[in-house]
């Protein structure tokens, strides 16, 4: 089995047979886009990537860096992204956001979205990919993370579509949308010992933690704001976190909208919620 020398690194350091398998693959596909279809063909690796790839699996396992991180690409929704220490690696979960965004923007002409801490910028970019309708504007705090989004948009050939700047929240947004999305920080401070080694020493602080007991306060934020952002009936889109939904509830109706749908992950976990300009 041609990945076997590669996957025994893993086991051998603790990892279990189906994430070794898996990162193996990736990064064989990332780097040198070698697919098992190749490998059944007898297509070999050279030494100098087979030394390569020991090197970032030997990486990998010493530290317990995510293998994205390592390599500084990372895949949504079936598409390649640039990743770094100051983005969040993409996750399966925000591609049901992108879902119901793309719901959303097929309800008008012409749509017009805000993406509030977009990282690597995977999902207004992934949004205008699928709707070539759409325009965006992207915002974060992060510069560094604003350097691989504008990267991410050139290298999918949408930067003309696409307008990033820095702002903290609404701090430097002049105009109004149809659609404001957000993936923001929603683990609270107090619980950062209990993530993975993986989340707790790689990801950028700054896109995962509040300080508030319950992990709302950047959804507050935005809520509270967002009507003065909004087109008329215009939506709003966040990714949350565990049993955050009704406190998020309670602020979209304190603020002035109303809710549209709250949808479960693929552990049953409530994950995103749609709410409406009143």
């Amino acid at each position: 089995m041609y990945r076997k020398p590669f996957i025994d690194i893993y086991l051998k350091n603790g990892f279990d047979f189906d994430e070794a398998k898996s990162e193996v693959d990736f990064v064989l596909d990332v780097l040198f886009n070698y697919s098992y279809k190749d490998f059944m063909l007898s297509k070999k690796l050279e030494d100098w990537q087979r030394d390569k790839l020991v090197k970032i699996i030997q990486e990998r396992v010493s530290t317990r860096k995510p293998i994205q991180q390592i390599i500084g690409q990372a895949y949504f929704c079936a598409r390649k992204f640039f990743v770094n220490e100051y983005t969040l690696v993409p996750r399966p979960e925000t591609e049901i956001l992108v879902k119901n965004v793309l719901e959303l923007a097929s309800k008008y002409d012409k749509p017009k979205i805000l993406d509030i801490g977009c990282g690597t910028g995977c999902i207004a970019l992934t949004c205008m990919m699928e709707n070539k309708n759409i325009t965006a504007d992207a915002i974060d705090i992060s510069e560094q993370a604003l350097e691989i989004s504008q990267k991410n948009a050139l290298f999918h050939n949408i930067l003309e579509r696409i307008n990033f700047f820095k702002s903290d929240l609404f701090e430097n947004v002049g105009k109004k949308y149809d659609i404001i999305v957000s993936n923001p920080p929603y683990i609270p401070l107090k619980d950062k010992e209990n993530l993975q080694t993986e989340v707790r020493n790689f990801d950028p602080e700054l896109a995962l933690f509040t300080e508030d007991e319950k992990g709302i306060e950047f959804y507050e934020k935005i809520i509270s704001k967002a009507k003065n952002y909004l087109n008329d009936s215009g939506f709003l889109a966040f990714e949350i976190g565990i049993n955050q939904a009704k406190d998020i509830t309670l602020l979209i109706e304190k603020f002035g909208c109303k809710l549209i749908k709250i949808e479960k992950d693929f552990n049953n976990i409530e994950r995103v919620i749609i709410a409406q300009k009143i």
